[in-house]
C-alpha cells in the first residue's frame, strides 16, 4: 500500500468519525431537548390548571359584581378578580420564559445564564403568588357571602379566628409542598442541561 493511499484512507476515516461524533452531538441535544420540555412540561400543565381555575372565578366575580351593594365587597372583588387574572399571566409567563431556552442554538454558558435568569423570576412569581394567595383568603369571602346571601357566618369574630389561622397554615404547607415539588423539577432541569 503506497503512501498516498493511506492518507486517502485515513482522511477517509477521520471524516466518517467526523460525521459520527457530530451525529451523536445532535442526536444528544435532541435528547437533551425533549428530556428538558418534558420536565418544564409538568408545571406547565399544573400552572395552566390552576391558571384557568382563577381564570374561571375570576370571570365569575366580574358577572356578579354588578350584584353586590355593600361598597367594601365591590373592593374586595376588584381585588380578587385582579389577582386572579395577573397572577396566572405572570407565572405562565415565567414558565414560557424557562421553556423558551434554545438548547441547540446557543452556546451552553449563555443557555445556562437565560435559564438562571428565568428561574429566579418563576420564583419570584411563585413567592408573590403566596403572598397574594394569602390576600385572597381574606378578599374572597365577605363578596361571596353576599352573592349567596348568606353573611351571618363571616359576621361572627369567632369564625375569623378560626378561619384565617387555619386557612393560612394550610396556604403555608400546600405552598411549600407543591414549591418544593416545582423545586425538584427545576434543580434536575437545570442539571440536564448544565451536563451539556
Amino acid at each position: 500500500m503506497e503512501l498516498e493511499e493511506m492518507q486517502t484512507l485515513w482522511a477517509d476515516l477521520s471524516q466518517k468519525i467526523e460525521k459520527q461524533d457530530k451525529i451523536q452531538k445532535e442526536l444528544l441535544m435532541e435528547i437533551t431537548k425533549q428530556k428538558f420540555r418534558k420536565k418544564l412540561n409538568h408545571i406547565r400543565v399544573i400552572e395552566t390548571i390552576g391558571s384557568i381555575i382563577c381564570f374561571v372565578y375570576a370571570m365569575y366575580f366580574m358577572s356578579k359584581l354588578p350584584e353586590l351593594e355593600l361598597w367594601y365587597n365591590q373592593i374586595f372583588a376588584m381585588i380578587t378578580i385582579l389577582i386572579m387574572t395577573l397572577l396566572p399571566i405572570a407565572s405562565l409567563s415565567a414558565i414560557k420564559g424557562m421553556r423558551s431556552v434554545k438548547i441547540d442554538g446557543e452556546a451552553p454558558a449563555k443557555m445556562l445564564e437565560k435559564f438562571e435568569k428565568s428561574k429566579i423570576r418563576f420564583w419570584k412569581v411563585q413567592r408573590y403568588g403566596m403572598i397574594f394567595g394569602a390576600l385572597i383568603l381574606v378578599t374572597i369571602l365577605p363578596p361571596i357571602s353576599e352573592i349567596q346571601g348568606s353573611t351571618e357566618m363571616i359576621s361572627k369574630p369567632l369564625f375569623w379566628m378560626i378561619y384565617l389561622p387555619g386557612a393560612t397554615l394550610f396556604m403555608y404547607l400546600f405552598s411549600r409542598w407543591a414549591l418544593g415539588k416545582y423545586k425538584k423539577v427545576i434543580d434536575s432541569s437545570e442539571k440536564l442541561l448544565s451536563e451539556l
